[in-house]
């Protein structure tokens, strides 16, 4: 499977990180703000340093994921976008420090995303109970 991760630097970088054990069987491309916690932790890795909407699109076709996944807000919503414009399926991964509704670009993210990645342990119910189908961290490990 063709996987694209969308992050920006600092903890979003950190969840990405986390989900190793599962990136880690698969095709892996990624996206990324040039910082310097990416460029140290990303290097040897495939990837595009921060594309806008237009790299966006230039990624999607060079990539062609089978899956887009992120915790990154806005660096994600380009991506997000387009994914649903081509029917590619995105995981959106909420944070383990996310404890109420997502604002801004997190929400159209999570509302975007075909399904959520729920970090921490009793989030399931608040997400389902906003209708979105959720896939808890384990079962994704």
């Amino acid at each position: 499977m063709r996987v694209l991760i969308v992050a920006d630097s600092g903890g979003v970088l950190l969840d990405m990180l986390a989900l190793r054990p599962w990136w880690s069987r698969h095709e892996t491309s990624w996206v990324a703000a040039p910082a310097a916690d990416t460029l140290v932790a990303l290097d040897g890795l495939d990837v595009s340093w921060r594309p806008g909407w237009p790299g966006a699109w230039r990624v999607l076709r060079r990539v062609r994921p089978d899956v887009i996944v992120s915790a990154g807000h806005r660096i994600a919503v380009p991506y997000f976008v387009l994914a649903r414009l081509h029917r590619v399926p995105a995981l959106w991964v909420e944070t383990v420090t996310q404890v109420g509704r997502p604002v801004g670009s997190a929400r159209l993210c999570e509302w975007l995303a075909r399904a959520v990645v729920a970090q921490r342990p009793g989030r399931s119910g608040a997400l389902r109970r906003r209708g979105r189908p959720v896939v808890e961290l384990g079962e994704l490990l």
